[in-house]
C-alpha cells in the first residue's frame, strides 16, 4: 500500500499465528522493528483469507482462478495477460516443500503446476515468486512455465532464521 499498491490488487493470506500466539508479548500486534512501532498486523490490514481459510487448497484456488460459487472478488486474483504478479511465501519448510498451518503441505510439485495453468490461462505476463524459508531454493525445481523468475532466501540443506 505504501507504493501505492492499492488493496483491491493485493491477496493477503495470513494464518494469524503469530499475532495470536501465546508467546507474543503484545497479542494482535506484529511489529516490523523496535524503531517505528509499526504495527502490520493493525486495523489498516486488509487480509483476504484468515486463519483456517489459509490452506493449499484456496492458495492454488487463487493462483489458478478455480474458486467455488459465491466467492466474493476480494478473494480473487484479478490479472490477465498483462499482469506483473508477486507472490512472496514464508514459514516453515524443507527440501520440495512449504507448511501450511502445519497441517498441511504445498510442494514444489504444486507450485508448479499451479503456475503452469496460471500461464495457460493467460494470468500473467511476469510472475516473481519469493520464498523465505529453509530450503526455499528448492520449491523452485519443478517452475518451467516462461517469464519466472523465482528467488528464495536458502538453498537444498541449508536454514533460513528470522531474527
Amino acid at each position: 500500500k505504501r507504493l501505492g499498491i492499492p488493496d483491491s490488487r493485493i491477496i493477503l493470506m495470513l494464518a494469524d499465528d503469530m499475532a495470536c500466539n501465546p508467546r507474543n508479548s503484545e497479542p494482535g500486534s506484529i511489529f516490523a522493528d523496535d524503531e517505528t512501532r509499526e504495527d502490520i498486523y493493525g486495523d489498516n490490514i486488509e487480509v483476504d483469507y484468515r486463519g483456517y481459510e489459509v490452506t493449499v487448497e484456496n492458495f492454488i484456488r487463487v493462483l489458478t482462478g478455480r474458486h467455488p460459487p459465491g466467492t466474493p472478488p476480494s478473494k480473487r486474483l484479478h490479472t490477465s495477460a498483462r499482469s506483473n504478479v508477486f507472490i512472496y511465501m514464508t514459514g516453515h519448510g524443507g527440501d520440495e516443500f512449504l507448511k501450511f498451518q502445519d497441517s498441511e503441505e504445498i510442494s514444489s510439485k504444486d507450485i508448479g503446476d499451479a503456475l503452469a495453468q496460471m500461464w495457460e490461462k493467460q494470468r500473467y505476463h511476469e510472475l516473481l515468486l519469493m520464498v523465505d524459508t529453509c530450503q526455499a531454493g528448492t520449491l523452485a525445481k519443478y517452475l518451467y512455465s516462461p517469464n519466472i523468475l523465482a528467488v528464495g532466501s536458502s538453498q537444498k540443506d541449508e536454514n533460513s532464521y528470522s531474527w
